[in-house]
């Protein structure tokens, strides 16, 4: 018998024939499963690194500031129905 949960509730549950009862919870502590993996099958998939915020340089600014006003002129022109 293995525990399942349904609906809420722990059950007992035959693998077998199917046949399931409810865990009491004083029973809960008997059935917890547990699995360790062996060292040599660990596998590091993802290292989580702290994202540092810079300033942008004035040069970035300038930039920026240039391609917003690129943009806007852009998109007055499509408003207005002009083209180039």
């Amino acid at each position: 018998m293995v525990p399942v949960k349904e609906e809420g509730k722990t059950y007992l549950k035959c693998t077998k024939c199917g046949y399931t009862m409810e865990l009491k919870k004083e029973q809960m502590d008997k059935y917890k499963i547990r699995h360790e993996v062996e060292e040599e099958k660990h596998v590091i998939t993802a290292k989580a690194t702290k994202g540092v915020r810079r300033a942008l340089t004035p040069e970035e600014r300038e930039m920026l500031q240039e391609y917003y006003e690129v943009f806007l002129e852009s998109f007055e022109a499509e408003e207005v129905g002009e083209s180039d």
